[in-house]
């Protein structure tokens, strides 16, 4: 998860509370892979048992940025973690952490709005300040770091690591690739739990892939984006530029 904070929550609680008093806000597949998650108001710390919570960091490699191989950190304090590389410019780069903080659905839509405020506030670092807020909206860090907290029904907040800080260097993909050997693949496309199989020439124009999986998603092919290693998918370009390859998972998106 790019924390660097250690894990001093391993203790099981030995009173704890009623698990049927949280059960109804269980609404979502991540909130029921997170049951072993226990809230302890006599400690005021969020315990766990030995299963870890479920995180889309963990089976997603596009949720984080790659981390750097030097032991470089950024941030301090709920904000400090592990520095990372952006392959992709500046200006997408706020694009993409615009759009992550616009799709969150999962949650309680005022705790995201406030976690946005936190992580985006450069200026407010203070430690003292920031758990002084995280206390007023009920919200707990797991390992103490601002990338995976609770709010007080047990629902799961995972932020990636580009939405907290910014990069310690960009690493911009060479755009003169040699193009290879037409060949066909199959890939799937992913949105919000649906699953597209689709089995194409790596020649295959983006925009027409859009235009292809649109009945599929009911939408307008100029509404779908497209996100496949961690950046957007440009309509000019092709399958094969972004190594697209058999049994590769494409992110998909409807715009409003």
């Amino acid at each position: 998860m790019g924390c660097t904070c250690s894990d001093d929550s391993k203790n099981k609680s030995e009173n704890r509370p009623n698990r049927n008093q949280y059960k109804n806000h269980e609404v979502s597949r991540r909130r029921e892979n997170n049951n072993n998650i226990i809230i302890n108001d006599s400690h005021d710390e969020i315990q766990r048992n030995l299963v870890e919570p479920y995180l889309q960091s963990r089976v997603d490699p596009s949720f984080n940025f790659p981390e750097v191989k030097e032991e470089i950190y950024v941030g301090k304090g709920y904000k400090k973690m592990k520095g990372y590389i952006s392959n992709i410019p500046e200006e997408e780069l706020i694009k993409k952490r615009s759009d992550f903080w616009a799709t969150r659905v999962e949650g309680n839509a005022e705790t995201w709005k406030f976690l946005q405020e936190i992580c985006e506030n450069k200026e407010e670092d203070n430690d003292e300040n920031i758990n002084a807020y995280l206390q007023a909206y009920g919200v707990k860090p797991y390992k103490k770091c601002l990338n995976v907290t609770y709010d007080l029904t047990g629902g799961l907040y995972e932020i990636p690591n580009y939405c907290i800080n910014d990069p310690v260097k960009y690493e911009l993909p060479n755009t003169n690739k040699e193009k290879p050997d037409e060949r066909r693949i199959t890939f799937y496309i992913r949105k919000e739990g649906n699953i597209i199989k689709v089995s194409k020439s790596n020649y295959f124009n983006i925009f027409e892939l859009k235009k292809y999986i649109s009945n599929k998603l009911n939408a307008e092919p100029e509404k779908i984006r497209l996100f496949f290693g961690g950046k957007e998918m440009k309509n000019e370009q092709e399958l094969w530029f972004y190594n697209v390859d058999d049994k590769s998972n494409i992110i998909g998106m409807v715009s409003n």
